[in-house]
């Protein structure tokens, strides 16, 4: 029987945690604020669509790449490819969840987006250190990030059209 408790020391033993949670976080924020950003310049259904599904890739090859990198950099390092494998993976498949409400078209898939990305970043800044606190960090974090991106992008809508 697996217990909480054993499962929390199975995932701490999981020496790739650390990027499971920073490549999700990131991928989560990324794709929500190109969403958001998108939904606040009065873009089309469509083009949120093309532009998270690029932006998923590149910034999780980008990242992917940049932790090969940071890790190949230290001494004694075996695992730097399978830490840049580890962070590009979770990147993409963490970050694809806020794109799934437009894809399918669901109705108000904006709220749907926000309610996906805010469980996620709970769930993610939770299982860093299995404590509330954590979840709710990154969870205020996350928010600000994509707070930031759908006013800017809103804002600067308005100044174009003006």
């Amino acid at each position: 029987i697996i217990t909480f408790n054993n499962y929390r020391m199975l995932f701490y033993m999981n020496k790739y945690y650390s990027e499971i949670v920073y490549g999700g976080v990131d991928g989560l924020i990324t794709t929500f604020a190109i969403i958001a950003g998108s939904l606040g310049g009065d873009l089309s259904t469509n083009t949120i669509i093309i532009l998270g599904l690029a932006s998923i890739l590149s910034d999780g090859f980008s990242m992917g790449i940049s932790s090969f990198l940071a890790e190949k950099a230290r001494l004694y390092n075996q695992n730097a490819y399978k830490v840049g494998i580890v962070t590009f993976l979770s990147f993409i498949i963490i970050g694809m969840f806020p794109l799934i409400p437009f894809f399918f078209k669901f109705n108000n898939p904006f709220i749907i987006s926000s309610i996906v990305l805010f469980l996620f970043l709970f769930l993610l800044g939770y299982i860093r250190e299995f404590k509330i606190t954590g979840g709710m960090e990154t969870l205020i974090v996350g928010g600000f990030a994509a707070f930031i991106a759908y006013y800017s992008a809103k804002a600067i809508n308005e100044y174009i059209k003006n």
